[in-house]
């Protein structure tokens, strides 16, 4: 059985991401299925980007990273709560995270279509995202950084590669219904 490549890693992450991303983003009520696939893509950028392998928690680099895709995170402490109340919540729990490990009270999130910044603080200082603008900045960052996110710094795995198998020949005899 021989195989062949199928594609490229940017058609495939185009193929497999950004389409099927952008078919959600109309859809009010997917905001959250376009979150959830875009934070693990964010988090294999912010590794790749810091060189911070797959087994050691997110550096301070990487929260800086972060800042620059979302500048309104304002800051490393802030990027740092976010991300356990988000990527931690939604992507450990399906829902959004109240508490750190240590049991200490994080902000309160939000995700909402009707704001227009991908994130913002509260007067209260709960957070709030708007799923598909932070979904955009994301790939858009990664797009235009693909060589970092395609990349095997400290250790990361390579992206998945798509192959074609030859059809597994079926003997004739196997073919339609048995005869009697």
């Amino acid at each position: 059985m021989s195989t062949a490549l199928f594609d490229t890693d940017p058609n495939n992450f185009k193929a497999w991401y950004v389409d099927v991303l952008e078919s959600l983003y109309p859809i009010r009520s997917a905001g959250i299925a376009a979150f959830m696939i875009t934070l693990p893509l964010a988090e294999r950028y912010l590794r790749q980007k810091a060189k911070v392998g797959p087994t050691s928690h997110l550096t301070d680099q990487c929260m800086k990273e972060f800042v620059g895709i979302i500048p309104s995170l304002n800051n490393v402490k802030t990027a740092q709560a976010f991300w356990t109340v988000y990527r931690h919540g939604f992507l450990h729990q399906g829902t959004l995270s109240v508490r750190n490990r240590s049991g200490v009270a994080l902000p309160t999130g939000w995700l909402t279509h009707d704001q227009s910044d991908p994130f913002a603080i509260r007067s209260d200082g709960g957070f709030v995202v708007q799923p598909v603008l932070f979904s955009k900045a994301v790939i858009g960052r990664i797009l235009a950084d693909f060589n970092t996110f395609s990349g095997v710094a400290g250790g990361a795995p390579p992206l998945p590669k798509v192959a074609r198998l030859d059809p597994i020949t079926i003997p004739s005899t196997y073919i339609g219904t048995r005869g009697g």
